[in-house]
C-alpha cells in the first residue's frame, strides 16, 4: 500500500514556484479516490459554498485564544447547552469541545482513573470494553497502563452481554463503556440493559461502576430516529458522553463533544490553565491550538437544520441504507448483518466460512471507483465483514450507480460460475 513505508525527502535547498508545488501534490494523490466513493468512512464530507465561506473565515482563528475571539466561545457554550438538551442532561451537565470524538474518549477515560483513584492504590486499575469498542479505548488503555477487559458479544449478536458486562467487573474498574453505534458493524450496545445490569450489580455487591457512552456515531443519530431509546443521562449511571461532530453531527472534521452529567467539580479538577494563552482560562483538553471552524459550523448546522432537519437527514440515509441492504441480500452467498436499523451503516459477511463472496463483491466495486473496507472482525462468528457506510452527501444518482454495479457484479460472479 503506497506511503505505508519509511519515506526519505530532504527540504529543497531553494524554493520552488507554486504551479512546481501543486503539479507534485497533484501527482503523489492522483490515484486518491474522490471522498464521495469512500464507503467506508463515518466523516462527513458534504460540500456547501456557504460553509465553505464561513470555515474560510474561521479556520485562522484559534479555538484556544477565548480572550480574543470571545464569540467562538459563546458559540461553543450553545453547541454543549443544545447537547445537554439533546441527551436529557441536567442545568449541572456541561462539557468542553474536542479535536473528536476520540480526544474527547480518552478525556471522559482519564476523568474515569482520576475518580478511581482517589479511593483505590494499591490494584491495577482495568475498563471493561465492549466487543466492538473502538480502538482509541485500547490506546488509552495502552498509554495509561489500564488493563482493557475486552468483552466477548452477546450470543448470536455482535452487541455487548450486558450479563458479561457485570461479572468482569471488581474492585479495580474504573468504569465500564457501551458504544452507542458500533465502528464494526453500526448496532448499538443494549445501553439501558447494561445500565441496569451494573445497578443490579451494584445492590448485591456495593460496587458502584460508573457508565460512560461512547455516542461517536449514535449520539446525532439516536435523539432524532429512535428517541424513545434510554441510552443518556436518562439513565442514573450514565456519567458522561462523548460524540462526533464531524460524523452525523454533519460538520467537516475535525470536532468532538463531551459532556459530563455533572460537569463543574469534573471541570475544575481536569482543567489546567495556560496564561501565556489568552485568558489562560483552565481547559480540560488535551490538545490547544485548533481551528475555530469546527465549532462554528457546528453551531450552524445545529441551528440550520434543527430537530427536524437532523430527522429527515437521518431518514433519507436509513432509506437508502435499508435499500443497499436488500440489494446486498440478493447477492449470491453474502448474509447481511446489518441493514440500517441503528445507525445508517450495512455491514456483510460470506454466507459460507469457505466462500471469497466478499472479497470478490468488494474488488469488483472497487473496479468501478468504490472503496469498500473488508476487516477481520473481532467477533469470531463474523470473521471476514463488509461495511458500507451512509452519509447524508450520498445523491440519488449516486445510491443509482452503487446498487447497479453491485448488481452488475453479481451477474458476472454467476456468468463465470456457469463457465
Amino acid at each position: 500500500m503506497p506511503g505505508t513505508g519509511p519515506v526519505d525527502v530532504d527540504f529543497l535547498e531553494a524554493p520552488c514556484s507554486q504551479e512546481t508545488a501543486e503539479e507534485v501534490i497533484r501527482d503523489v494523490t492522483r490515484s486518491d479516490i474522490p471522498p464521495s466513493r469512500n464507503l467506508g468512512t463515518f466523516v462527513s464530507p458534504e460540500c456547501d459554498p456557504h460553509i465553505d465561506t464561513l470555515v474560510r473565515r474561521w479556520s485562522r482563528h484559534n479555538l484556544i485564544n477565548r480572550a480574543e475571539y470571545p464569540g467562538v466561545t459563546i458559540l461553543e457554550h450553545r453547541c454543549l447547552a443544545m447537547l445537554r438538551h439533546l441527551w436529557h442532561g441536567s442545568a449541572d451537565t456541561g462539557g468542553c469541545a474536542t479535536t473528536g470524538s476520540s480526544e474527547a474518549a480518552v478525556i471522559a477515560a482519564a476523568e474515569l482513573l482520576r475518580r478511581w483513584r482517589k479511593q483505590n492504590h494499591d490494584q491495577q486499575p482495568n475498563l471493561v470494553l465492549g466487543p466492538t469498542a473502538h480502538t482509541c479505548w485500547l490506546r488509552f488503555c495502552m498509554f495509561w497502563n489500564v488493563e482493557p477487559r475486552l468483552l466477548p458479544p452477546r450470543q448470536g449478536e455482535p452487541i455487548s452481554d450486558p450479563a458479561a458486562v457485570a461479572s468482569s467487573c471488581d474492585a479495580g474498574t474504573i468504569g465500564a463503556v457501551a458504544t452507542l453505534g458500533s465502528p464494526e458493524f453500526g448496532l448499538y450496545d443494549p445501553v439501558h440493559e447494561v445500565s441496569t445490569a451494573l445497578d443490579e450489580l451494584h445492590a448485591r455487591t456495593g460496587l458502584d461502576i460508573p457508565l460512560h457512552v461512547d455516542a461517536a456515531s449514535g449520539g446525532f443519530v439516536a435523539p432524532f430516529l429512535q428517541p424513545e431509546f434510554p441510552w443518556d443521562f436518562r439513565l442514573d449511571r450514565v456519567v458522561s458522553i462523548n460524540a462526533s461532530g464531524h460524523k452525523y453531527g454533519l460538520t467537516r472534521p475535525s470536532v468532538g463533544w463531551l459532556l459530563w452529567r455533572t460537569s463543574w467539580s469534573t471541570m475544575d479538577e481536569l482543567a489546567l490553565a495556560a496564561p501565556y494563552i489568552g485568558t489562560g482560562a483552565p481547559e480540560p483538553t488535551l490538545s490547544f491550538s485548533r481551528p475555530s471552524a469546527p465549532v462554528v459550523e457546528q453551531y450552524l448546522q445545529l441551528i440550520r437544520r434543527g430537530r427536524s432537519g437532523y430527522r429527515a437527514t437521518h431518514l433519507r440515509s436509513r432509506d437508502i441504507a435499508e435499500r443497499v441492504a436488500r440489494q446486498l441480500a440478493e447477492q449470491p452467498d453474502i448474509e447481511v448483518l446489518s441493514g440500517g436499523s441503528d445507525l445508517p451503516v450495512v455491514t456483510f459477511t460470506a454466507g459460507s466460512p469457505a466462500s471469497a463472496a466478499v472479497t470478490d463483491l468488494t474488488t469488483s466495486l472497487a473496479d468501478k471507483g468504490w472503496h469498500i473496507p473488508v476487516y477481520q472482525s473481532r467477533t469470531p462468528t463474523h470473521p471476514t465483514t463488509g461495511r458500507i457506510v451512509v452519509r447524508s452527501d450520498m445523491s440519488s444518482d449516486l445510491v443509482d450507480e452503487l446498487t447497479t454495479d453491485i448488481a452488475r457484479a453479481s451477474h458476472t460472479f454467476a456468468a463465470k460460475g456457469e463457465s
